[in-house]
């Protein structure tokens, strides 16, 4: 490992930077004001198309443990059930979008990821750290993760096979394996691009009651019509697993769970002359039922429904002092459950903002607010600011302050059983986020670093005062959070030995964060105080002879609530025009970890896979 690490440490200075073109800066997908990675005043990860492509991962989920920053808690393998957070963070703060559509499910954070796209089809997936709700709106409140995908340009029909066998030395008897299928076809004109997609996954597990049965449906275009452009978005999955130590230890080794969501969106884009112009709108609907003994249902089962309906209209607005942004949002979330009751919330928002460059555009201004109405909460103010200062071409300081703000989940209020038990008198969790930090970025290479400091007030956390008591959820009066974050990605393809040897991608990632409270520590904390205290994250992806790739990953991570662990993932990858294949290596040191809940994660699995283009 540590061969490894120095290697990827000293690949930055090995490479022969022949290629001098200026960095890509990525254009961050906005609501109504864009800028690019160096011009934002926040600290944004993007992960590239090329870059997911090379990983060696399975689903959307296993994807975000590759980004540095981000902390996500698995439940199981293969994209079961996964929770994601940003600094700190709970599951539930932060905001999970799909081309800028919303996913977050008000019944719990646990179906936020819950998404059902083709891992084929993202082209990015940008990462921006921090409250933001001054652009997204609520529940931005440690951050937001959007993942972007599109059709492809060109007609193209794929065909993927993947099989898996666990190399766990602790079940040497049990037979763990799995099999994913997918298929896909790009269709359409220039004008109009269509894109068909379907996966299955089955697996009978890792251990005991934690078999897998996922399927997903998904659909998206992008069409150029003579009034703008339309773009319609709509998937179904359906996800059966078991949840053995998921929720309810030690009672839960024979639960499972079943979950289906259906989502579709429309989202309308035009430009009248400077003025641009963006709608959307959206449906979201969750199907959730948890079995406490999967044998015997008639002892405790909930069923849980919730629909989600949202639009949206932006604009931007250029002037002669600069760019203005408006925007209107009303949302409806609405529960009907068999344990939590029937729930309805309404809440409508209103964005302004504008960004003014200063001094020849060294230095660039931004500031805006979110004020947001919610039916027996009143009025909310979310303001935000931001300043980014070039010092010399690529690179720039930068600064930001914004307030966030987050109501309970339907769950956080209502739910009743064994374990765990809601609270209706919880308070809408607020806080004040300070951050800044510089970036550089030239001939390919980008490096950034910040640190930030957080005042959080009636956090919300699921406590209880010894292992025998139930899980409830409480407002913590006072919490300060710290941290400190450095990354370095590569964002072209350099050649370090002449038509031998490439390096397509290269992601090194350091995250240092500290929590503390001012309210009684004695409490066991089941989620909130369960953070990274320091994480580790590296991706190397080197080309041999244009056909060969070797791509290793490394991830560190230190739990305050669990044993820190180190594991080593790879991917060795043929590919020939139409053709592709791979063999990948997951936890490779068979590391004995878990991640979340008391639900051990898998040892060493290998997987073979092909992929084919047949048109």
């Amino acid at each position: 490992m540590r061969n490894l690490l120095t290697l990827l440490g000293a690949l930055p200075i090995l490479v022969n930077a022949q290629d001098t073109n200026l960095l890509n800066t990525f254009t961050i997908s906005d609501n109504r004001i864009e800028t690019n990675v160096l011009a934002s005043g926040r600290n944004v990860q993007v992960m590239t198309r090329q870059e997911i492509q090379a990983l060696p991962v399975q689903s959307t989920q296993d994807l975000l443990q590759y980004i540095s920053g981000v902390d996500l808690r698995q439940r199981g393998a293969w994209g079961a059930q996964a929770d994601v957070s940003l600094r700190g963070g709970t599951f539930d703060q932060t905001l999970i979008l799909v081309n800028g559509i919303k996913m977050n499910d008000p019944q719990t954070g646990h179906h936020s990821m819950n998404l059902g796209i083709d891992l084929g089809a993202i082209q990015r997936i940008e990462v921006i750290k921090g409250p933001a709700a001054a652009r997204y709106g609520l529940n931005a409140f440690s951050g937001v993760i959007n993942i972007i995908t599109s059709p492809e340009a060109e007609n193209a029909v794929m065909a993927g096979l993947s099989i898996a066998r666990s190399v766990d030395v602790d079940f040497p008897e049990e037979n763990w394996t799995g099999y994913q299928v997918s298929g896909s076809a790009h269709l359409g004109t220039e004008a109009s691009r269509h894109l068909v997609s379907v996966q299955s996954t089955q697996s009978n597990g890792y251990r005991p009651n934690t078999d897998l049965d996922r399927t997903s449906l998904s659909y998206l275009s992008s069409t150029e019509t003579p009034i703008g452009t339309l773009k319609a978005m709509g998937s179904v999955l359906r996800n059966q697993f078991g949840a053995s130590g998921y929720y309810a230890f030690p009672i839960d080794s024979s639960s499972e769970e079943g979950v289906d969501t259906y989502m579709g969106a429309l989202i309308y884009e035009q430009q009248f002359g400077s003025v641009g112009l963006k709608g959307k709108l959206y449906s979201r609907k969750n199907f959730d039922t948890y079995t406490l003994f999967r044998r015997a249902p008639e002892i405790y089962q909930n069923k849980h429904r919730t629909d989600v309906e949202g639009a949206e209209v932006h604009a931007s607005i250029p002037s002669k002092l600069g760019m203005s942004g408006v925007g209107l949002e009303y949302r409806r979330e609405a529960i009907s459950s068999t344990n939590l009751g029937r729930w309805l919330r309404e809440y409508a928002g209103l964005f302004a903002e504008h960004r003014v460059s200063l001094f020849n555009a060294r230095l660039a201004v931004q500031g805006g607010a979110y004020l947001n109405y919610l039916k027996d909460d009143g009025l909310q103010f979310l303001p935000s600011a931001s300043l980014t200062y070039q010092l010399f071409p690529g690179a720039n300081l930068f600064a930001n302050v914004g307030r966030s703000f987050r109501m309970p989940t339907f769950t956080d209020l209502y739910y009743v059983g064994p374990t765990n038990l809601g609270n209706e008198d919880l308070k809408p969790e607020q806080s004040v986020q300070y951050e800044a930090g510089a970036k550089y970025g030239k001939d390919g290479h980008l490096i950034q670093a910040s640190a930030f400091y957080q005042e959080s007030s009636d956090l919300i956390d699921w406590v209880r005062a010894d292992e025998l008591a139930p899980w409830v959820p409480m407002n913590q009066e006072a919490v300060s959070t710290q941290g400190v974050e450095l990354s370095y990605s590569l964002t072209q393809r350099l050649e370090v030995v002449e038509d031998l040897l490439h390096v397509n991608m290269l992601r090194i990632g350091y995250t240092w964060l500290n929590m503390q409270r001012l309210q009684d520590e004695t409490v066991l904390s089941r989620y909130a105080f369960n953070q990274l205290r320091h994480q580790f994250v590296a991706q190397a992806s080197l080309t041999f002879k244009e056909h060969w790739a070797f791509i290793p990953a490394i991830r560190f991570n230190d739990r305050v609530a669990y044993q820190d662990y180190t594991l080593i993932d790879a991917r060795i990858q043929f590919t020939q025009e139409r053709f592709k294949v791979w063999i990948d290596g997951s936890n490779l040191l068979d590391t004995e970890y878990t991640e979340a809940a008391n639900a051990p994660m898998p040892g060493r699995w290998l997987r073979l896979g092909v992929e084919v283009q047949l048109h």
